[in-house]
């Protein structure tokens, strides 16, 4: 099978690890896989991906120039069917389609990002909140409509934007080479000094979505218990200064590190007793199913809409009532001081494998051109 994926970039984020880990396993399973994308810049993840993959950026800067080279593709290369990542991409090939210069089939993976309104609706401003149902009610044209978990498939059902026969839900899934490197390198928690400091891994952008003060704040009462802890951020954003004076102004730059973009996230992982997240709200957080498959706990708030169908509560973790800073930190230190069953942990990533996650690809890929 031919796989066209379109996505706007390769650069930071869960949309494009999960990109980089279908199209690794869709050339395992032997077909023919393109990536389409604007442009290369800021680019942190091709260098991942199988050397059978084929990368093909536009050469744009913004989405807002992209439809003539967009048109372009798909005539030269004549793709049985498209799979774009994001509704703004697929918004402009299915203005295409209505214009008649195009007549290819469309499956859509949804972004939480492109859905705020879906998962939390206030706090949006009328300019996004006019972009955003717009943008949603193009999905009743796309002939296959992909939500990252129940929570979001439902929330499309009910709001009408897609038929129940338009939609599935296939979760993200985890990356096997990243699993099998870090567990190479990571010392079982039985096998680990009892004094030695703890480390709990925050892992995404450092911008407003990701609550990061309440992140701060929680760290700062539990390391008031526990000395021997240290907070690690991965990633970067445009909260960063604030959230480094934060982290001065309560006395922590001595066990708060601020170390940016990892692109080798198994030696992340091989040393995290813990991921944690404190966001507004999710999709399917990549951090969360990636920790669980390497056999790490993870504490989350449970905020819409994406965690609760990856913590199991008590067995790979702790989900924490939205907004509850003191249950945050008392969730954090009991997390800490517990002896996890990382077997345990792992087995509630098995749902998650990317073999079984790309093979729900295909199958739906394969009923579309049947179409």
């Amino acid at each position: 099978m031919k796989i066209h994926v379109f996505i706007a970039h390769m650069g930071i984020g869960g949309a494009e690890r999960v990109c980089v880990n279908l199209a690794n396993e869709f050339a395992d399973k032997g077909n023919e896989v393109h990536i389409v994308v604007l442009n290369l810049e800021n680019d942190v993840n091709t260098h991942l991906l199988d050397s059978r993959v084929q990368v093909h950026p536009l050469g744009v800067s913004r989405l807002r120039y992209a439809a003539p080279a967009m048109l372009g593709y798909v005539k030269k290369y004549r793709p049985p069917f498209l799979f774009v990542f994001g509704n703004e991409m697929a918004v402009i090939l299915n203005k295409m389609r209505k214009l008649h210069l195009l007549n290819t089939p469309l499956v859509v993976r949804v972004l939480n990002n492109v859905n705020i309104s879906l998962a939390k609706e206030d706090n949006v401003s009328p300019i996004v909140e006019n972009y955003l149902q717009k943008a949603q009610k193009q999905l009743a044209d796309m002939e296959h409509v992909i939500a990252q978990c129940d929570a979001m498939k439902e929330q499309l059902l009910e709001k009408k934007l897609v038929k129940k026969e338009q939609i599935s839900r296939v979760y993200n899934p985890v990356s096997r080479d990243l699993i099998v490197k870090t567990l190479k390198i990571r010392v079982p928690f039985a096998k680990r000094e009892a004094e030695r400091t703890k480390e709990i891994v925050f892992i995404g952008r450092l911008d407003p979505q990701k609550n990061l003060p309440h992140l701060v704040k929680a760290f700062a009462l539990v390391n008031k218990k526990m000395p021997n802890t240290c907070l690690r951020l991965i990633g970067n954003g445009n909260l960063t200064d604030a959230i480094k004076k934060m982290v001065e102004d309560k006395g922590l730059s001595e066990c708060v590190s601020f170390e940016g973009v990892c692109k080798d996230m198994e030696k992340i992982y091989a040393k995290a007793d813990m991921i944690v997240l404190s966001s507004e709200y999710e999709g399917m957080p990549n951090c969360l199913i990636e920790a669980i498959g390497c056999g790490i706990p993870v504490v989350s708030y449970d905020c819409p809409i994406g965690p609760r169908e990856i913590v199991v509560d008590d067995v790979n973790g702790y989900l924490v009532k939205y907004n509850d800073i003191n249950q945050l930190a008392e969730k954090m230190e009991e997390c800490l001081k517990r002896d996890w069953d990382e077997d345990s942990i792992r087995r509630t990533a098995e749902k998650f494998d990317v073999s079984y996650i790309a093979k729900e690809y295909i199958d739906l890929f394969e009923k579309v051109t049947r179409k």
